[in-house]
């Protein structure tokens, strides 16, 4: 009787209580204080009706912890607990998640399933580990674990290896698709799950030299993997070609994952850019992904054209299309044939013909205007900045800017690298076309939000400008203060200004055959003066008097590569930019005439003066206002005023105020 009723005690199911401080008790934990935790690998064996529960410490101690009087088991990355029995065996294990976020556990034996907040584990061994591998930690209630008097039938080995030894055997999935289809073969080697969906296993090899090899499992593996879960050697498949994709059916023999590889492994190929060297090149079930395309014939089944803008071999621009399909019934975003998407998914072929299986589809954050000109970039995209609207041009053209004083730089991002660096304001007219409302809308907004502002970039290696295609969103900024702007000294004989660049030329106002001109102080330099911004300012000129004039540079052609000055745009993602308030497109020429392929439209001027006492306080001169028509006065004008103030000392401020 006395032994019948000790099996009864532990035969049956035990529960592992994190969540209470009673159920601490019973497993001989005191609750840990506010904010702080337990450390099992520090209590050692945790022993509970016969079922003993042993920690190991991933990235943190696994540990019992304390948030505002939740109490949780977790587990960090790399980090196990093992349950165990001495005799019998264990046959099933519930684990009850407090948090689901990061609810990714991995059973060294059986087979463990997740459904909502419970995992649920079937087998039958003697000890079971579950590890957690992925990012942040598993957050556990409470584990109940089943056992039994029978001894346990398996163990971390799983199925032993029935196959005949005269089957075929390879070790590189880059050797299936030279067997004849219907070959079966055993699989000598690890791989690793790029994807898993239902019946479709795709897996991942890489060779000793880092090239990577893949393959689709078609059929029931038995398992349910994580991504990046190692798949140890002894499976068995047939080799078989379906409507031209190479696949593996009948799979038999797949056992619990021996580990996980890292993440940097299991991240999708970037494809950004070469979709044409998909079908040369065999990248069939390998997960891709591509940035910054469109998708457009989106019908009921949710088939899709992904169309991505690419250079061939020889620099030339190329259309590239690839049809998807949506085989794993993800959500679509609502596709704008205007936007920009980026999509990550599985690379197959159907019919002979490549397609595109999505495992996510999601907008694509807007372009940091720095790039648009830096990298030269044209064609329809979203400015991720906001924008400063800062005054009309000519022809319903509005000049914004992003008013940068630093910028991250992250051209080496999925390296790794990026960095925070010093940089100037870029410039960019929004071009309204015709749309009287539109320009009237956004010149009564002081500044657009990010990612609002949509259109077609033009123009980049002259006078960069977005023909809008739609009304951004405009928002309230009030902490803005001034625009901050370059100064260019005619007298040194540079200017080496962006196109519609909002900024300070020096020099003396000279007319030359009745057009006036802005020249250094001998004449060597001469600048076209348009006053189209201002009509009133040039009768306000004293010829031969030295100006500062707050202006917009305009560049009049694009600079010709072949002789001495390369457009700024040809600068193409230079790997290293450390000067301080180095605009990559503000480069010096040896051409003794680039200057002439300026015109510099004058928003203000004010007479240059000499500064007696450097050591005095600044003292403001005089202030200028001018309207959003160009109009110049000493008083405020209603509605939007730019805001030019004059020091003794030369310098100047430029702010914008709604009045």
């Amino acid at each position: 009787m006395m032994t019948l009723m000790t099996i009864a005690a532990w035969a049956g199911e035990v529960t592992f209580d994190f969540a209470s401080v009673e159920g601490l008790q019973a497993m001989g934990i005191n609750a840990p204080a506010q904010s702080s935790g337990v450390n099992l690998t520090d209590v050692g064996t945790i022993t509970v009706d016969g079922v003993g529960l042993t920690a190991v410490d991933g990235s943190t101690e696994t540990r019992v912890w304390n948030s505002q009087g939740s109490y949780t088991l977790r587990i960090y990355v790399g980090g196990s607990i093992t349950l165990a029995v001495e005799s019998g065996s264990i046959t099933g294990v519930t684990i009850n998640a407090a948090n689901t976020s990061n609810f990714d556990l991995l059973a060294n034996v059986g087979n463990y399933t997740v459904a909502g907040n419970v995992g649920t584990w079937t087998g039958s061994a003697a000890s079971v580990t579950f590890s957690h591998t992925t990012t942040k930690n598993a957050q556990i209630a409470s584990i109940v674990v089943t056992t039994s008097t029978e001894p346990p039938t398996d163990g971390p080995g799983d199925d032993p290896d029935p196959v005949d030894p005269n089957i075929t055997k390879l070790d590189s999935l880059a050797n299936i698709e030279a067997l004849d289809d219907g070959t079966e073969f055993q699989f000598t080697t690890e791989a690793f799950v790029q994807y898993q969906w239902q019946n479709y296993l795709w897996l991942m090899q890489l060779d000793a030299e880092g090239y990577a090899y893949a393959t689709m499992v078609y059929g029931n593996v038995g398992r349910t993997y994580q991504i990046g879960a190692i798949v140890p050697a002894g499976w068995t498949g047939v080799k078989t070609t379906y409507k031209g994709l190479v696949e593996v059916t009948d799979p038999t023999h797949f056992n619990n994952a021996t580990g996980m590889v890292q993440d940097m492994y299991t991240e999708p190929f970037n494809m950004t850019g070469y979709m044409s060297y998909i079908e040369p090149d065999h990248y069939e079930n390998m997960r891709v992904k591509f940035n910054g395309i469109t998708l457009s014939d989106i019908d009921a089944s949710g088939n899709f054209t992904i169309t991505s803008n690419e250079e061939d071999e020889n620099g030339n621009a190329i259309t590239v299309t690839m049809a998807g399909y949506n085989k794993f019934g993800i959500d679509y975003p609502t596709i704008d044939p205007t936007e920009k998407y980026n999509i990550d998914g599985m690379v197959t072929i159907y019919n002979n013909n490549y397609q595109l299986y999505p495992i996510m589809i999601e907008e694509a954050p807007g372009t940091r205007l720095w790039k648009v000109t830096y990298d030269g970039l044209q064609g329809n995209m979203k400015i991720a900045d906001s924008l400063y609207v800062v005054m009309p041009l000519v022809d319903n053209q509005i000049l914004v800017t992003d008013n940068a004083e630093q910028i991250l730089v992250d051209t080496y991002a999925e390296w790794g690298y990026t960095w925070y660096q010093d940089w100037y304001p870029t410039w960019i007219a929004l071009d309204c076309g015709d749309n009287a409302e539109l320009y009237n809308t956004i010149l009564g907004m002081q500044v657009l939000a990010p990612n609002t502002v949509k259109g077609e970039v033009v123009d980049v290696e002259t006078n960069p400008r977005m023909i809008l295609g739609s009304t951004p969103t405009g928002i309230n900024d009030p902490d803005f203060t001034n625009y901050h702007t370059y100064s260019y000294n005619l007298t040194y004989g540079k200017i080496q200004a962006f196109g519609n660049e909002l900024g300070e030329a020096t020099g003396r106002y000279k007319l030359i055959g009745g057009e006036p001109y802005l020249c250094s102080a001998q004449d060597t330099v001469q600048v076209r003066l348009d006053f189209s911004l201002n009509p009133e300012l040039q009768s306000t000129l004293v010829e031969g008097e030295r100006y500062d004039m707050m202006s917009v540079f305009k560049i009049n052609e694009e600079w010709d590569s072949d002789v001495t000055y390369y457009a700024p745009t040809k600068l193409r993602k230079a790997p290293v930019m450390k000067m301080k308030k180095m605009p990559s497109l503000k480069v010096d020429t040896t051409d003794p005439d680039y200057y002439t392929n300026y015109t510099i439209m004058p928003v203000s001027a004010s007479v240059v003066t000499g500064v007696s006492n450097v050591n005095a306080a600044k003292q403001v001169t005089n202030v200028t206002y001018i309207n959003t028509l160009g109009v110049q006065s000493t008083t405020p004008f209603r509605g939007v005023n730019i805001v030019v103030t004059h020091f003794d000392d030369g310098t100047r401020t430029v702010t914008k105020l709604v009045k």
